[in-house]
C-alpha cells in the first residue's frame, strides 16, 4: 500500500496484529497524535526515541486512516481545531499533528483557518455576548489598564505585542473584545503572529511524519534552522520585546500619575 507521500508502508510495521480495530475510535487516534507531538514540543527529536516507543507502526496506520477520510476528515479537523483555539488555546501539539496527518500544505491550510476562525470566534463572542463576564473576569488586570490609552493610538501595533505576550490565549483573544480594537485590526494581528508559527508547527509536524513512516532518516537542515530560530525569538527577542512594550506603558502611566497630582 502506498502512504501519502508516495511512501511504501512495507517500511513500516503494520502488520494485521498492530492494524486498528474498527472499533477504536476517532478520539483515540487524535490522542495519539497529540502523544507524538508533545515529545516533538518538549524536544524528543531523534529517531532513536521514538523507536524505543512500540507504536511506530500502529501510529502511522492510524494517522494515514485519519487522512484517508480526504476532505471529511479535513473539515472535521478544522472544526474541532477552531473549538480547541476558543477553550483551551494551547495550539503547537495540534497544529504539529495535524501536519503529521494530512502534510504540510493540507495541514498548514486547516491549521490556518481553525486558528484564525476561532480566534475570530472567541473575539466576537467577548464583544458582543460574554462582554460583561470578560470585563468582570478582566477587572484588576494590570496590562489592561495598561494598553487602555496605548492601543486607542495604535491598535494594530498593540493587538500584534499583545499577541506575543505570555498571556494564556483566552486572555489575548476575549481581553481584546473589550478594548477599542475594530475586528479587521483583530484579525490582521492574529494573522501577523499566528500563521508564521502554523507554517513551522504543521511543517514540524509533516517531518516528523515522514521520519515515523520510515520515509526519511531525521530532521531537514531547514527545519534545524527553523527551531533555531524559534528558540532564538521565543527566548530573547520576544519577551525582550513585550517586557519593554510593558516598561514603557508603565513609564507613561507613572508620568501621568505624576502629572496629575501636580494639579
Amino acid at each position: 500500500m502506498i502512504v501519502r507521500g508516495g511512501a511504501n508502508t512495507n517500511s513500516v510495521d503494520t502488520n494485521d496484529d498492530n492494524a486498528p480495530s474498527p472499533n477504536n475510535s476517532k478520539r483515540n487516534k487524535i490522542v495519539m497524535a497529540f502523544i507524538l507531538s508533545s515529545l516533538i514540543a518538549t524536544g524528543v527529536y531523534n529517531r532513536e526515541a521514538i523507536a524505543s516507543f512500540d507504536f511506530k507502526g500502529k501510529l502511522a496506520s492510524n494517522l494515514d486512516t485519519f487522512a484517508s477520510k480526504g476532505t471529511r476528515g479535513l473539515v472535521m479537523y478544522t472544526l474541532a481545531f477552531m473549538l480547541w483555539e476558543i477553550t483551551v488555546g494551547v495550539t503547537t501539539p495540534v497544529e504539529t499533528a495535524a501536519g503529521m496527518a494530512f502534510g504540510l500544505k493540507q495541514g498548514f491550510i486547516a491549521n490556518a483557518i481553525g486558528k484564525v476562525s476561532g480566534a475570530t470566534i472567541a473575539f466576537l463572542l467577548g464583544r458582543y455576548v460574554l462582554k460583561d463576564a470578560v470585563e468582570s473576569k478582566l477587572e484588576g488586570n494590570e496590562y489592561m489598564e495598561l494598553v487602555q490609552d496605548s492601543i486607542v493610538r495604535t491598535p494594530v501595533r498593540v493587538a500584534l505585542i499583545w499577541r506575543f505576550s505570555f498571556l494564556p490565549e483566552q486572555i489575548k483573544n476575549f481581553g481584546l473584545a473589550v478594548l477599542p480594537v475594530k475586528l479587521w485590526q483583530f484579525v490582521l494581528a492574529v494573522c501577523m503572529h499566528g500563521l508564521p508559527f502554523t507554517t513551522l508547527w504543521s511543517f514540524l509536524g509533516n517531518e516528523m511524519g515522514l521520519i515515523v513512516r520510515g520515509v526519511v532518516d531525521g530532521p531537514s537542515r531547514t527545519l534545524k534552522i527553523l527551531m533555531g530560530g524559534v528558540y532564538v525569538f521565543g527566548f530573547f527577542i520576544s519577551p525582550s520585546m513585550v517586557g519593554l512594550w510593558i516598561k514603557g506603558l508603565r513609564d507613561e502611566k507613572l508620568k501621568k500619575d505624576e502629572a496629575a497630582k501636580k494639579k
